[in-house]
């Protein structure tokens, strides 16, 4: 716990929070859920606290495992800049997982296990991921890579799957892209050692995929229903192109790092060869797997070519990355393991060690200052976002900061991702956003303003009519699992052309709406594959020779 608080401590001793990519997108997605929780609400569907509280999909369609951990903090913390670096200090220690992976492969060999967990959770790549792109669902993700990758080791040696399943299910509910690329690893090494695979262990793989999907099925089951609903906005396309191999070599050796591998992985390819002999043999494919994955990556593949592909969703190649990393950090802690184990004096093996731990500290609090030092005079959110006054970028990178509990509810403003919103819905976007929350009148271009007061999973909204008409409310109608009450009277749900909530024929005067989103089949669904994919992992037969 001690080395997870020591990896946000130059943070800390600001107590501020800094700009990063995606932080605001985070934030959002944390206050939702922290809003929902206090109503006793675990699993929202739509957003109407935050996310210009129009009810946007954005909560069903991206997982939210790493929310709890954060919401939970709020919950208990209530100051949300402590309790969000709270979130991240026990994230940190949730990667503790690396060291009982790492001895369920090598038993007895404590001093590579330690050596791994703390390389792979103090490295540039996570604090970059954690502070500069701030994703969650990768940082989360990445916690449990090692979990994944001695699951396979088991399946493969003794015909073990619920490691397996546990690793890959707690990462596809924490980040969907990350989950597409640890199964086509995982494919990849399974073919590497086909001639292991057993008609018995096959049938494991089966059992593994079923029980994935049952508990699983709180993020994929909402995310299907609603994307099956209605044609909706893609998250934002990036060119697609192989990564500068010289150019994040250098990043790495100055740990520079954000999107590339971190020195201990380096000097973990450099020892790969070094030892190739004596490497275990899943040691020697990883090895291979990770130099893989470093040149197809790279720009001397043709990724332009597959830029109007299924394939550009991935966004950036240096995603991939993210196994090299684990993979050459294991293997650095591997042979570190047998390096120190050569010195015959206890004492000579204890200094040895502690240099490592030393200098992964002092990489550590490199990263952390780099950022802090960038971010430091970056101006302050002093008032809530707008879609005219949002945040500034410097150099391509979020540039702002904010130093208190005001600041920070400013940050929840307006937020101008499209993400799974109705295509239909995108040309009256900004209208329909925070603060503005406009309603049309008569399918024209008239609005007239609106007043919102969010509950879970619903919003009664406020407005006033001078004559009759029919009013196009700010609030994004997916399919037909809404209710509707005008002025405490159930009313037919209708949707507009830019699939938002129409009210027809309202009589002048002020009126107030109710909808809320309620899909109970869904809901009853979701419980009933949860439980079940939960007792049968934790169920063990009496022979259990291969769970």
């Amino acid at each position: 716990m001690a080395l997870s608080i020591f990896n946000v401590i130059l943070f800390l001793r600001y107590g501020w929070l800094f700009g990063a990519q995606d932080f605001q997108f985070h934030l959002q997605r944390i206050e939702e859920l922290y809003q929902n929780s206090q109503h006793f609400n675990f699993f929202p569907s739509i957003a109407t606290f935050a996310f210009n509280q129009n009810g946007s999909a954005v909560m069903s369609m991206y997982p939210k495992l790493p929310l709890y951990l954060f919401a939970a903090c709020r919950l208990v913390i209530r100051q949300p800049i402590i309790s969000y670096y709270i979130g991240i200090i026990l994230m940190t220690f949730i990667g503790v997982t690396a060291y009982f992976s790492y001895l369920s492969i090598e038993q007895g060999k404590t001093i590579g296990a330690y050596t791994f967990a703390v390389a792979y959770m103090m490295s540039g790549l996570l604090i970059n991921t954690n502070f500069t792109a701030a994703d969650l669902g990768i940082s989360f993700s990445l916690l449990f890579l090692p979990l994944v990758l001695a699951g396979l080791y088991h399946w493969l040696t003794s015909n073990h799957y619920k490691m397996l399943t546990v690793g890959i299910s707690l990462i596809c509910l924490s980040h969907v892209l990350n989950f597409i690329f640890v199964i086509v690893t995982l494919v990849l090494l399974t073919i590497i050692n086909f001639k292991k695979v057993t008609k018995n262990k096959l049938i494991n793989l089966v059992k593994a995929i079923v029980l994935t999907v049952l508990v699983t099925s709180s993020f994929w089951l909402p995310a299907y229903s609603f994307g099956t609903s209605v044609k909706m906005a893609s998250p934002q396309k990036f060119p697609l192109a192989g990564i500068n191999l010289p150019k994040y070599l250098f990043l790495t050796l100055t740990n520079s790092t954000w999107s590339s591998i971190s020195i201990v992985a380096l000097l973990g390819l450099i020892l790969g060869f070094v030892f190739y002999r004596t490497l275990p043999k899943y040691l020697k494919q990883i090895l291979w797997i990770s130099i893989f994955y470093i040149v197809v990556i790279s720009n001397i593949f043709p990724w332009y070519l597959l830029q109007d592909t299924k394939i550009s969703i991935i966004q950036f190649t240096w995603r991939f990355l993210i196994f090299p990393q684990c993979f050459l950090i294991l293997i650095f802690s591997y042979c570190l393991n047998d390096i120190i184990q050569r010195f015959s004096k206890k004492n000579v093996r204890r200094l040895v060690f502690s240099v490592f731990i030393l200098v992964f500290l002092v990489l550590s609090l490199h990263s952390q200052f780099r950022i802090t030092h960038f971010e430091i005079n970056a101006p302050e959110v002093a008032s809530p976002l707008t879609k005219d006054q949002n945040l500034q970028y410097k150099d391509g990178i979020v540039w702002f900061k904010a130093t208190n509990s005001y600041e920070y509810q400013n940050i929840l403003g307006f937020i101008g991702t499209k993400d799974y919103y109705p295509k239909n819905t995108l040309p009256v976007f900004d209208k329909i956003g925070y603060p503005e929350h406009h309603a049309f009148i008569n399918n024209t271009a008239i609005t007239v303003p609106t007043k919102n007061k969010a509950g879970s999973n619903q919003s009664d909204i406020s407005f006033h009519s001078s004559h009759t008409a029919s009013i196009e409310l700010p609030f994004v109608i997916y399919n037909h699992h809404y209710q509707i009450k005008l002025d405490s009277k159930k009313i037919p749900l209708n949707i507009s052309k830019h699939q938002l909530l129409l009210i027809k024929n309202v009589k002048a005067g002020t009126h107030t709406v109710h909808v809320q989103y309620k899909n109970n089949a869904i809901t009853i669904a979701v419980a009933l594959m949860t439980v079940a994919g939960f007792i049968a992992i934790i169920y063990v037969p009496k022979k259990h020779h291969s769970v």
